[in-house]
């Protein structure tokens, strides 16, 4: 039974009733206790008739299910029974009446809120049974319908009540999925799965808005024909789809399920799949979900749940939303900072010469999201502090004096200090400032040894010789790939990580780094 509307919950489920009662243990044991009281008659039990005697044949031959009695397969008084049914298809009470050929039969309407969901019925009987055995046998009959009628009602109080304790679930559990990620392609593919596994659907995808182009909407311009032409629902997540099914592919607005619902901004509820729209102050995506696990119709209270979700998941979409423009514009003033530091720096390589290196390296030691973007960062960063070093140190051929080494040194800390002043860039600092630690200890400007000095700063560190010993400085020459490659593992365990300098050195060797580096260090 598919719930639609509100009203439908509290609407009793009369096919239930009705098959609960059949299935009931009680009406069995009646049997064996009226059976000889009554003359051994036929009992049969049918669901309220569907306009013709063929359904009411077909009901009763079904009773063998519950008495095994073989006599219902050989049944001759289907069509006197379904007359006198009919005839009296609005009484409630139980009644006899008299068939062909002097057959009896006893039939009991099976009511619950006024009305009949089916038949009990005794035919084959022998005249001169006692009233009060008719009575009592109806009254028994009552008692199970109505421990069918409230079995049913618990069931329905408690689908009323469930899909309220999942929604409540999840939001919790949303949130925490807010909290705990602010990548909008892992946060999109989190809720995919959450939401496939909330509702209990084998499939679910969630398609969000992208622009096609930037364009000036026109002050008289229809909101829906503007939006068909300057955006597009984007597939950003699918679970449980063939694999022939990629995320990325694009649908116009009011075009298919998705993108009727995108441009209408209204629920479509069908048994076999439920399409929510995400809106903001608009529609910012749309999300479905299909295929019930149990194989059963979608319901008014599946989309209760859907529809709690998707308002949680609009927050988490616009807050990682948020969150990507600000990294854009971070990673923008980070990548014009570092140009300005590169054009001081002798030899100096590109910014980006050196960061896919970093990036790998930190992918193979299977680094968090948050601790990669920090040396992503870091390593555009990390001659931050030398803006305030004299060009006469940053370009001296010769070695520095034990003064201007002084100086040098103070950097990582300039640099950390610089950093700071921006909000966004606090996870930066620990690595712009440890930079220069060693992993014995002998570093400065703390002393950090091992594991505390932070893993960002770890390969930074390794990273930073080896570009300072493939392009050479002012106060010594380049030297070749291979022989750069010896100095960093010589100084494995001293200065640098052994760990950092094992995958550093098979990133190098398996990712085709040797070309690049070669190319750079002939330029």
């Amino acid at each position: 039974m598919n719930l639609n509307n509100t009203s439908n919950r509290n609407v009793p489920n009369e096919k239930e009733i009705f098959d609960r009662f059949v299935r009931h243990e009680s009406l069995r044991k009646l049997r064996s206790s009226f059976d000889p009281l009554l003359g051994h008659p036929l009992w049969w039990v049918s669901c309220r008739p569907n306009g013709n005697a063929h359904s009411l044949k077909k009901a009763i031959e079904s009773s063998y299910d519950i008495w095994l009695d073989p006599r219902v397969k050989d049944f001759h008084f289907t069509g006197e029974i379904y007359k006198e049914i009919k005839k009296r298809h609005k009484e409630t009470y139980p009644y006899q009446f008299k068939g062909v050929k002097n057959s009896f039969h006893y039939c009991v309407p099976l009511v619950t809120q006024e009305k009949i969901v089916g038949y009990f019925g005794l035919s084959g009987l022998k005249k001169g049974v006692a009233r009060e055995v008719f009575n009592l046998l109806s009254g028994s009959l009552q008692l199970i319908l109505e421990n069918c009628c409230k079995t049913e009602e618990l069931n329905r109080l408690s689908a009323t009540i469930r899909p309220r304790a999942v929604a409540l679930s999840t939001v919790h559990t949303v949130h925490r999925i807010i909290n705990s990620t602010l990548n909008l392609n892992e946060l999109v593919s989190r809720l995919a799965h959450l939401t496939a596994q909330v509702v209990r659907a084998n499939r679910c995808s969630i398609y969000l808005v992208e622009d096609i182009f930037q364009a000036k909407k026109p002050e008289n311009a229809n909101h829906f024909s503007t939006r068909k032409k300057n955006q597009v629902l984007v597939c950003k997540a699918l679970v449980g789809y063939p694999k022939k099914r990629q995320a990325g592919e694009r649908t116009p607005f009011g075009t298919g399920l998705e993108g009727r619902v995108g441009q209408t901004a209204q629920i479509v509820l069908r048994r076999t799949f439920i399409c929510v729209p995400l809106i903001d102050e608009d529609v910012v995506g749309v999300m479905t979900v299909s295929s019930k696990k149990d194989k059963k119709e979608f319901t008014y209270f599946d989309q209760e749940i859907l529809t709690t979700l998707a308002e949680e998941a609009v927050i988490a979409i616009k807050n990682a939303k948020l969150y990507e423009e600000q990294k854009k514009v971070t990673l923008g003033t980070i990548q014009s900072l570092a140009l300005i530091l590169g054009s001081r720096m002798p030899n100096a390589a590109s910014p980006e010469t050196f960061l896919k290196l970093a990036l790998r390296i930190a992918e193979e030691m299977r680094l968090s999201d948050e601790e990669v973007q920090a040396l992503h960062y870091a390593t555009l960063l990390k001659d931050t502090a030398k803006v305030g070093i004299p060009e006469e140190i940053l370009n001296k051929p010769a070695k520095l004096t034990g003064e201007e080494y002084a100086k040098l040194r103070e950097h990582p800390i300039k640099g950390a200090k610089i950093v700071q002043s921006f909000e966004s860039l606090k996870a930066v600092v620990p690595i712009i400032l440890y930079l220069r630690e060693k992993y014995d200890g002998s570093g400065y400007p703390k002393g950090l040894k091992g594991d505390k000095i932070p893993v960002g700063a770890r390969i930074l560190s390794v990273i930073n010789a080896f570009e300072a010993i493939v392009l050479g400085r002012p106060y010594h020459g380049r030297v070749s790939l291979n022989e750069a490659l010896d100095e960093i593992v010589r100084n494995s365990g001293t200065q640098f990580d052994p760990k950092v300098v094992e995958v550093f050195v098979s990133v190098v060797k398996k990712e085709g780094f040797d070309k690049i580096v070669s190319q750079l260090s002939r330029s």
